[in-house]
């Protein structure tokens, strides 16, 4: 791969100083660091290189993968290298008698051959060989995707599976594009009817006094580190990307889920400087779809979307006193939570996500869109029987330690947020009730529902 790169992006020699002493930088180095995650920061203030070049170097890598697989295959190595492979029958018997492998692969055994099974199509000729002529099964292929997304170092995966960088970079972003394009993976709105009743029962059945019956989604914004875009990905404009409150960039990723943390919707819509009622706009196809749903079934949202009857938001200011109105704002809270529930569980089961991406925009997207993709598929497959537990008021608490920097107290992920009063402005907030809220508000006071004191 890096004599490909070479190739394409030249091979220079950088000279730096440090400690009073000029050091010789060359391209192999910089891929060498950037496989082992180091910031693209980190190298420019330690090697005194240009953010744009790294960034160049850093898209250049992302795509190696993009020419034709012969042409790889015939890449000259500098270097000969006897690897034995990875013998995955040992490594599965292993991994289920240490009672390991969940934690490892995010999934069950049973789940993760299943998944080789619908992604085989994609994946069999891509696993391919490697030098020597030695096959690199589907399994470990896979495996590779998997443990990157689980947020993996580039180094240990080249140890575990005892496998090149060359075939590091290119299973883990093969892996990302054979779920992206298999169909039965695909994150859907319901088609029918019978469907939506489906989610909506599943919320009528947490909703507190049946209160919100109608809600067919839970939707919110999620705030996605990335390194600082090139100029040419972002439009020329790359501080658009940059949110204010959280000091780093980032892209704006609106989705919906049902009352099983599922995704219904997942889109990577809008820079992370973004306010969701803006970044809402930009999913038009979850809009078509909810305005042609019949009357009585809406969405609920926090405070950044605009309330209508298509969308229930909490009280907010001096509405918030009024008992009826507390009462409304805290059993709205009980079904909105699932898509808070679901993106803690995202983030901490594909653990990629932690830290800032790296690459184009483009491959971010597809990055950020899998993981989303399996975070559905385990649910499908192992239900919530995993690592993660939640109390009865619906926290979270993980079995392992894992604290998201900058995130607002008690959540593990980064909720998207406005960065100044003028983002604030843009966001209108209904004052006198609309018919459904009305409705559910006149419910709460017949029935003299109030707030749990406890």
């Amino acid at each position: 791969m890096l004599s490909g790169l070479s190739a394409r992006i030249g091979f220079f020699h950088h000279t730096a100083v440090i400690n009073h002493q000029h050091i010789t930088v060359t391209t192999k180095q910089i891929l060498f660091e950037m496989g082992n995650e180091i910031s693209i920061d980190i190298l420019s203030n330690t090697w005194s290189i240009d953010k744009d070049l790294l960034c160049t170097l850093a898209y250049a890598m992302d795509h190696d993968d993009e020419e034709d697989d012969d042409e790889v295959e015939e890449e000259k190595y500098t270097e000969s290298i006897n690897r034995v492979r990875l013998d995955w029958a040992e490594h599965v018997k292993k991994s289920i008698h240490e009672k390991s492998f969940s934690r490892k692969y995010r999934m069950s055994h049973k789940s993760f051959c299943k998944l080789v099974h619908c992604l085989q199509p994609y994946m069999e000729r891509n696993s391919g060989k490697a030098s020597k002529g030695q096959y690199i099964t589907p399994h470990v292929a896979v495996a590779v995707g998997v443990r990157y997304l689980a947020g993996e170092p580039y180094t240990a995966l080249n140890d575990i599976a005892n496998i090149s960088n060359t075939s590091v970079y290119r299973l883990k972003n093969r892996f990302i594009r054979a779920l992206l394009k298999t169909d039965t993976l695909k994150i859907k709105l319901p088609d029918i009817a019978e469907e939506w009743e489906k989610v909506r029962q599943g919320f009528e059945n947490i909703s507190s006094e049946k209160l919100f019956r109608g809600c067919i989604g839970a939707i919110d914004g999620f705030f996605a580190p990335i390194q600082q875009p090139r100029v040419q990905d972002a439009n020329g404009n790359p501080m658009s990307f940059m949110s204010g409150h959280y000091g780093m960039f980032g892209l704006n990723c609106q989705a919906m889920c049902d009352a099983r943390e599922r995704f219904l919707f997942f889109g990577v819509v809008a820079p992370g400087k973004t306010n969701d009622n803006i970044a809402f706009e930009f999913c038009a196809h979850l809009k078509e779809v909810i305005a042609t749903l019949p009357y009585g079934l809406f969405l609920v949202g926090d405070a950044a979307y605009t309330s209508n009857e298509r969308m229930l938001t909490p009280m907010i200011g001096s509405q918030r006193l009024d008992s009826v109105n507390d009462a409304y704002n805290f059993y709205l809270s009980q079904v909105r939570i699932r898509i808070e529930m679901a993106f803690a569980r995202l983030v901490t089961k594909w653990r990629i996500l932690r830290a800032p991406l790296i690459g184009s925009l483009s491959s971010i997207s597809r990055t950020l869109m899998a993981c989303a993709i399996l975070h559905n598929y385990v649910i499908d497959n192992d239900g919530h029987n995993d690592h993660l537990q939640f109390s009865t008021d619906g926290e979270l608490y993980p079995d392992f330690d894992f604290i998201v920097r900058n995130a607002p107290t008690g959540m593990m992920y980064l909720p998207t947020m406005p960065d100044t009063n003028e983002d604030a402005m843009h966001v209108p907030h209904l004052v006198s009730t609309h018919t459904v809220q009305a409705s559910i508000l006149q419910v709460i006071e017949q029935l003299c529902i109030r707030r749990p004191r406890h």
